[in-house]
This record gives C-alpha cells, sequence and structure tokens, in this order.
C-alpha cells in the first residue's frame, strides 16, 4: 500500500461533479433518454476534445501515456464526446487519473445532458470488473468534494487524505444502473 500511496502522490485530483445518478444519459431541457456506448479515444478523437473546444485537460498528452486508457462517453448514434476517464489498471484496482465532462455538459443551466459524471465512473468499474480487479477503483479527490463523492457514488476515502475508492458492492451498483443486460 505504501509504494501506492508515494506513486498517486503528486496525481491529478478529480473535480467532476456527480449531478444524478441516471440509467442513460438525460436531456436536460427535454428530459428524454438516451442510450450511451463507450470506447477508447482514438487519436482521430483528439482534435474534439482540446482547449479550443472548451476542454480543461490535456487529453493528448492522457492519450499518449503508456501506462493509461482513455475512454470516451457517447451517446448511441452520435460522434460528439459527452466525457472523458483517463485510466490505469493497476494491481488489484482500477486508478481513475482523470475524468472530464464535455463542456456542453457543464454548469447547472447550460449543460446538455444530466448524468455524465457517475457514468463516467461507471464505465472505471465496468473496467475493473473485465480485468480481473474485482470493481475495485481509486482515485484522488479535490478536498471540497469528498463528501460530495461519497453521497453521490458511495466512494469511501482511504485513510485520512483525499484518496478515496468504490469498492465492489457498490462498484456493482453502477455498474448496473449504467449497463443494464451488458455484463
Amino acid at each position: 500500500m505504501l509504494t501506492f500511496l508515494r506513486r498517486i502522490q503528486g496525481k491529478q485530483q478529480i473535480d467532476v461533479l456527480i449531478d444524478e445518478l441516471t440509467p442513460c444519459l438525460i436531456h436536460r431541457q427535454s428530459g428524454e433518454q438516451y442510450k450511451t456506448e463507450y470506447s477508447w479515444l482514438l487519436s482521430s478523437d483528439l482534435k474534439q476534445v482540446n482547449a479550443k473546444s472548451g476542454w480543461l485537460f490535456d487529453w493528448n498528452k492522457e492519450h499518449r501515456s503508456s501506462d493509461r486508457e482513455v475512454f470516451k462517453l457517447l451517446v448511441v448514434g452520435s460522434d460528439d464526446i459527452q466525457g472523458l476517464v483517463s485510466l490505469t489498471v493497476d494491481q488489484g484496482f482500477v486508478f481513475v487519473n482523470l475524468v472530464e465532462s464535455a463542456p456542453a455538459n457543464k454548469g447547472s443551466e447550460t449543460k446538455l445532458f444530466s448524468g455524465v459524471g457517475a457514468h463516467l465512473f461507471a464505465i472505471a468499474c465496468k473496467i475493473s470488473f473485465e480485468t480481473g480487479c474485482e470493481g475495485f477503483v481509486a482515485f484522488k479527490s479535490k478536498s471540497s468534494l469528498v463528501s460530495h463523492y461519497e453521497q453521490a457514488i458511495g466512494a469511501q476515502r482511504i485513510g485520512n487524505g483525499l484518496l478515496m475508492e468504490i469498492k465492489p458492492d457498490r462498484a456493482k451498483l453502477l455498474v448496473k444502473q449504467y449497463f443494464q443486460g451488458s455484463e
């Protein structure tokens, strides 16, 4: 555990808001539900996810990193990326390096879809099960969001710091919520 804690010392703190747990993405204005899919972020997608387009983080850097897998969240039938999550499959768990909702899905009054943030964590949980990590997911939270993650997705603090985990029982619930019938 000490080796793990040293490795994550300088890691990015996660600060995506979980607005609600939904079975899919919900169009904020119409209330209509949209089915989703996820896949790896491709080099050809990088022109869509940059600072000029309103993205805050350097997803090109995440994509190039050899120890990370970056996944994009899409509405079925659309190429518009609704959110991104960068993961590292480690020894017995998946570490969430970075999470970001698309610029159109940020803000309370202007957001296009609800449910993106929790969906991105559900992808991490699903990958954890698929890679033999039994649903264990860890991430480093911003201090102001620790209680938010505890309440919204059932994450728990590891020790007294900002490191948090999603345990298998909670991971199963998130996967079931977002991937009904696909396990």
